[in-house]
């Protein structure tokens, strides 16, 4: 099943205009909260340690366990998305990371938030795998495949900024889901 609907007879640039913005954002957003999710705990971390009263090694779980996870499993979300569809994979994944987000944001513990946080870590290797093969279907086109994957690759340099800002000003007054 595509990303995007392939238009069945017709004018081929009636169906430009829905099709060329739905999976770009659909796929962006998902990258956004996977990388927003990298930089937004080096922020925060001081104050979820002590909230949370969290061990240095728990400290270095909270924050390192979501990368270990997502670098490790991401062949093997690229892998399930070639045999399932990368449109199914990057719906679980996004499912995935959203739930164990809202773990992480309501965490009673130091343990609970690493193992939540290693969830979201598998959650973000289901969603970036497939996001470039989702825009490859969605934009057959090479003019606006480039264009989408230029965006796409924008994307993450433009990301960190907002997390570190979000992480500052609203971890101090609100401990607990805001960061996440």
């Amino acid at each position: 099943m595509p990303f995007a609907e392939s238009t069945a007879g017709g004018d081929p640039g009636a169906a430009a205009a829905p099709r060329s913005t739905a999976p770009l954002l659909a796929v962006c957003a998902g990258y956004f909260m996977v990388i927003l999710d990298v930089t937004i705990i080096n922020v925060a971390v001081p104050v979820v340690g002590r909230d949370l009263r969290a061990s240095l090694t728990g400290v270095q779980w909270i924050t390192d366990g979501y990368t270990l996870v997502l670098a490790g499993f991401l062949m093997t979300g690229g892998a399930l998305g070639d045999r399932l569809g990368n449109r199914r994979v990057f719906c679980a994944g996004v499912g995935v990371f959203t739930v164990a987000s809202a773990a992480c944001a309501f965490a009673p513990g130091a343990s609970f938030l690493i193992a939540a946080r290693l969830v979201e870590g598998l959650g973000a290797a289901l969603i970036v795998p497939g996001s470039l093969a989702l825009l490859q279907e969605a934009y057959p086109a090479p003019e606006a495949r480039s264009r989408a994957f230029g965006l796409w690759g924008r994307w993450p340099g433009s990301r960190p900024p907002p997390g570190r800002c979000w992480a500052g000003c609203w971890r101090p007054r609100w401990a607990g889901a805001g960061s996440f």
